[in-house]
């Protein structure tokens, strides 16, 4: 049996929980935790999708393993959702590994999550352990088995400890503007990707992503401290979730269903420094494409608008419209 907790979060998607679960059933965890938010209000798919997940859940658990339940009553949403799923499954353990419904592993996950968590346990510079790859070191291997990263698109299938989640605080109340700039140029010398992230951090502050996002105010706690999270050389990650169910994703998209792949021999990188130009990479190429080339120099005047308008403190249009 596979000795480190596993936390599985979901929703209403029946199918999706069927391919991550059929996964993680092969490895047989002597402890899983399941969080499900609730259906949305007067949703009565909702309700029919959320029950047949659970008999998803009734189905496969097939082994004799320590299985925990959070089954809430009313919809949090994908913000608060995992958010406090992932704060419950650190009140009970020190540390495990995450999947939410649509993060299908490969085996080679499991292995690699379990020997890392262990060799960086004790480590504070270490946030956490993703399983996600999208070519973005592709140039800077250095047959190394994994990088050191801000953590950008980590948290698809990814693991830690108790001591990282504490860390965590959903309406981020001790960080402003002025000290995430210096959080983030530890981080970022880029113009056009430091205004990325300040613009993630004001709309997330602001509350105007809040209900759907828990990540950005992750990262953002993590980055205060300058921690940098471990991204492996090869994808062990596939996200199944666009479509008509996903919140963030839709249509084609380059980051998601990308094929899991073996896993090489074990060589760690040499030195915990962060791979910059692999994080820009996957910035300007996967992330914001539409900041460079050509579309970004369309967007120039926009840019520029909007760092005036930051600079200068203002908020909304220029001209009030009588």
């Amino acid at each position: 049996m596979f000795s480190i907790p596993i936390l599985l979060i979901t929703f209403n998607r029946p199918d999706h929980v069927r391919q991550v679960l059929t996964e993680i059933r092969k490895q047989k965890p002597a402890q899983l935790f399941v969080c499900q938010d609730g259906a949305r209000e007067g949703n009565q798919l909702d309700v029919e999708r959320v029950q047949q997940v659970r008999d998803v859940i009734t189905e496969l658990i097939d082994w004799p393993c320590e299985l925990h339940t959070l089954f809430q009553e009313k919809n949090l949403g994908c913000g608060l959702g995992p958010a406090e799923g992932i704060t419950w499954f650190f009140e009970h353990v020190e540390m495990g590994i995450i999947l939410e419904d649509d993060c299908v592993p490969s085996p080679d996950f499991y292995p690699y999550c379990e020997t890392l968590l262990e060799h960086y346990k004790n480590d504070e510079r270490i946030s956490i352990i993703s399983g996600c790859y999208h070519g973005e070191n592709e140039k800077w291997k250095n047959g190394d088995t994994y990088y050191f990263s801000h953590g950008n698109h980590a948290t698809w299938g990814w693991a830690s400890w108790r001591r990282v989640w504490k860390k965590f605080d959903y309406y981020l109340k001790d960080i402003d503007m002025t000290s995430f700039k210096k959080i983030l140029s530890y981080y970022v010398s880029e113009l056009r990707e430091f205004e990325f992230w300040c613009e993630q951090f004001e709309m997330t502050k602001s509350n105007r992503i809040n209900e759907s996002a828990w990540d950005f105010q992750f990262w953002f706690a993590c980055w205060r401290d300058k921690m940098l999270s471990i991204k492996p050389n090869y994808n062990l990650i596939s996200n199944i979730g666009t479509g008509p169910d996903a919140t963030h994703t839709f249509g084609d998209n380059p980051l998601m269903h990308r094929d899991v792949e073996p896993f090489g021999l074990w060589q760690h990188p040499a030195e915990v420094v962060q791979n910059k130009r692999a994080d820009h990479y996957l910035h300007s190429h996967l992330e914001a494409p539409y900041e460079y080339g050509w579309s970004g120099l369309l967007r120039l005047p926009y840019r520029i608008n909007k760092r005036i308008k930051r600079l200068v403190g203002h908020k909304g249009p220029w001209l009030n419209k009588k």
